[in-house]
């Protein structure tokens, strides 16, 4: 009889291990599940186009511009030309949508000589 008990102890041991196994794959599938579906929905919002964030209407931003990387010279600013060099900054600005409160920094990189002690 002793046998028969520790077999039935043997079996309700390995019951509930196979039970526990069948609790932690459940559990895991649906993480799994869910983790794919995370990356579904990633994949999804990388492949929709981005909303144009550049200040004229209907052209495209230059982060989905073709053209984004093109390195675009600014000339120096030494007080010479004024309305010509802020034409050409201003350009520069509205290509990279640069941020208004960015600007007058960025333009300062692009100054030299006498003009600087204005700042």
């Amino acid at each position: 009889m002793a046998d028969g008990t520790r077999s039935k102890a043997s079996s309700e041991r390995l019951e509930d291990a196979i039970a526990k196994l069948t609790t932690s794959q459940l559990a895991m599938n649906s993480k799994i599940d869910d983790l794919l579906h995370r990356m579904s929905q990633l994949e999804a919002n990388q492949q929709q186009p981005q909303s144009p964030s550049s200040s004229f209407a209907g052209h495209m931003s230059p982060s989905q511009s073709p053209f984004h990387r093109m390195k675009l010279d600014v000339p120096r600013f030494d007080s010479s030309d004024p309305t010509g060099w802020t034409f050409k900054i201003t350009q520069f600005f509205e290509f990279h949508a640069t941020p208004d409160h960015e600007r007058l920094t960025i333009a300062s990189f692009y100054m030299e000589g006498p003009v600087l002690a204005w700042f």
